[in-house]
């Protein structure tokens, strides 16, 4: 392997660990406030990436693009918490509710999915590019040439984690959070609306997909089926970082990207499966996560 191919293969798996990365986030971040795993955030990133492409190929502006796929998928969060997480929250507890919870989630993706099938399809688009055209597609890097999407990419990717991190460390809402993570019962007898958080947390998660998804669709195709890979990679990224560590999601997001990507470049034939060797290996060794120890400040 060359240098400049080194170079190459390494920024695309940076770019798309962002992508896992960002999808791990918005897991976690709803985990943190009701404990349930949104299966079906993998759906809503495929919608982020079929309006972020629809529009731009209408001829729409990409902060018009960007602000209103932003706007949809925060409404859509909020619509999933109220249908298909609020009421199970009610009538079960524990692990009866967390089951279900795969169930409904699933389920509503599911919708979203077969919505999208009947417009489009299940054929593979590509999307256009956001910032580049033309000759400014690629830039050299060591001598590689590289996409200047998959630098944006990663660079904004790592932007809307370093965003989520001093929303949850540094911000009253991420105060909020904390609290409500740590006990529902005794972050409402402190005064705090523990349904408006995880209204909150619902928000977020949709912001960070929708993000995954504006971004994704330049860098590889768009299909209504594409949503079950990504939330699986995702998944993997809160597995291997640790449910209660978003640095810790960062790195594992990172690692799993790069390590795909290498992977492909020397086996395309069955590279996507040894990121998932790696990562089974892991959960034997260490189920908790890298960074397992570490809790939610809720001072």
């Amino acid at each position: 392997m060359s240098l400049s191919d080194f170079v190459q293969v390494l920024i695309t798996g940076i770019a798309m660990g962002g992508i896992y990365t960002l999808m791990g986030k918005g897991l976690f971040i709803t985990f943190l406030t009701t404990r349930a795993l949104n299966f079906g955030q993998g759906d809503f990133l495929m919608i982020a990436s079929f309006m972020a492409m629809a529009m731009m190929l209408s001829g729409v502006p990409v902060i018009v693009t960007v602000a209103v796929t932003l706007l949809v998928m925060i409404v859509l969060g909020l619509v999933l918490e109220r249908v298909a997480i609020r009421p199970l929250s009610v009538h079960l507890e524990g692990s009866g509710a967390s089951l279900a919870w795969i169930l409904t989630t699933l389920g509503f993706g599911m919708l979203l999915q077969n919505v999208v099938t009947l417009v489009w399809g299940k054929s593979r688009y590509y999307s256009p590019p956001l910032f580049s055209s033309g000759e400014s597609q690629v830039v050299t890097i060591f001598g590689a040439g590289v996409y200047l999407e998959e630098l944006v990419v990663a660079g904004l990717a790592l932007l809307a984690v370093a965003a989520l991190y001093w929303l949850l460390f540094r911000h009253r809402w991420g105060k909020e959070i904390s609290a409500v993570a740590f006990d529902k019962d005794t972050a409402a007898l402190l005064g705090i609306n523990v349904r408006r958080v995880v209204m909150l947390s619902y928000a977020i998660m949709g912001v960070l997909t929708a993000v995954a998804g504006i971004l994704v669709g330049p860098i590889t195709t768009v299909q209504s089926h594409m949503g079950l890979l990504f939330i699986v990679k995702g998944f993997a990224a809160v597995c291997i970082g640790g449910f209660v560590n978003p640095v810790g999601i960062l790195i594992a997001g990172i690692g799993f990207g790069v390590v795909e990507a290498f992977s492909n470049y020397f086996d395309s034939a069955f590279g996507d499966l040894y990121p998932f060797v790696l990562f089974l290996l892991f959960i034997v060794v260490r189920p908790a996560g890298i960074f397992a120890e570490h809790r939610a400040d809720v001072r």
